[in-house]
């Protein structure tokens, strides 16, 4: 069960990772080409990405996991 768990928050964390450099780098673009973005916009939108897809990531990859066995 530990070692379950753990597997799937390593899943989740890599993925959440990846949405939210993904997120940075599409935001920090449109940051400098408009003003109405600030950095810290851009900071907090990430954070929000990160923790929504660690949360997404952490109901969907045991059953992805489970398939797979």
């Amino acid at each position: 069960m530990a070692i379950q768990f753990a597997k799937t928050l390593g899943f989740s964390s890599a993925t959440a990772l990846a949405m939210g450099a993904l997120f940075y780098v599409l935001s920090a673009g449109k940051s400098a080409a408009l003003a109405a973005y600030t950095v810290n916009d851009t900071y907090l939108g990430t954070v929000f990405v990160f923790v929504l897809a660690l949360i997404i990531g952490l109901a969907v990859w045991p059953r992805v996991l489970e398939k797979k066995e």
